[in-house]
């Protein structure tokens, strides 16, 4: 006669140790105040950043700011939905401390997981209010975040005031560059072209024009190389802040789970 087998059971009577009821609840508050953080951070950083006085040197300090602000919501945010999945969480009543704490650390990572999977779907669905906050950062910013439009107004400012170029001028230029930027380089016939169109719509001379092509286009490829080496950096300190966020989730939640065992009731909230 086999020997049947008895498994250990949670206290809500269930076989899983994951309870979603707890990590859903932290993963809505961690989401919810992060969004509230991150936007009182973009208003305070539109205020910083103007259209008239932004320098490098000023973007660099605002981009730095902005960087020590969202580490800092990541981990208040993180953490406290961590504790929150941990405090909520039933009690375990066959489980040793270590394995209580591995479980409350583990619902604070599942926290962070979920969180951050139902950030990417608010950024993505454009319903987040800090993703319309930086959409008006980028558009009263300088026209140096747009290092195509730039390189076209070099190429088509006219010495004659009131007469721009025809906007289907500006439209091929625009694709020309934007080609080019793709490719990496522009081609002998493309600066022919462009020195052409540039003499015949600014009144300058062929020569003159051809080095205003040159100039435009040097700027261009720099400004283009800055944001590939900022997208890059950008990139790698979100990673790493999300990792960090991990870290704190996982820590709220063994925290969150500490007090629960214990009772612990915040007297300044009782």
């Amino acid at each position: 006669m086999p020997t049947e087998v008895i498994m250990p059971i949670n206290a809500t009577g269930t076989t899983s140790y994951v309870e979603w009821g707890a990590v859903i609840a932290g993963a809505i508050a961690a989401v919810a105040v992060s969004l509230v953080l991150l936007t009182f951070g973009t208003a305070i950083g539109l205020t910083a950043l103007s259209p008239w006085t932004a320098t490098s040197t000023s973007l660099k300090a605002v981009g730095l700011g902005a960087a020590v602000w969202f580490l800092l919501v990541t981990l208040w945010s993180f953490a406290m939905g961590g504790y929150l999945a941990g405090r909520l969480r039933h009690k375990w009543s066959e489980a040793t401390i270590s394995e209580m704490q591995f479980r409350d650390g583990a619902h604070g990572l599942i926290v962070w997981a979920l969180a951050v999977l139902l950030a990417a779907f608010l950024a993505a669905s454009g319903v987040s209010a800090v993703g319309g906050g930086l959409l008006v950062a980028a558009k009263d910013a300088p026209s140096a975040f747009d290092p195509t439009g730039v390189a076209t107004d070099a190429l088509l400012r006219n010495s004659k005031p009131g007469q721009p170029a025809a906007p289907e001028v500006r439209n091929e230029v625009s694709r020309i560059l934007i080609r080019s930027g793709k490719r990496g380089e522009v081609g002998q016939d493309d600066r022919t072209y462009l020195a052409s169109v540039v003499a015949a719509n600014t009144g300058i001379s062929q020569q003159d024009a051809e080095k205003r092509v040159d100039e435009a286009i040097a700027n261009m490829k720099d400004a283009l190389d800055r944001a590939r080496k900022l997208g890059v950096l950008f990139g790698f300190l979100t990673g790493a802040i999300l990792l960090v966020g991990a870290a704190a989730a996982w820590w709220g939640g063994k925290a969150g789970g500490k007090h629960r065992e214990e009772g612990m009731v915040w007297s300044g909230l009782s």
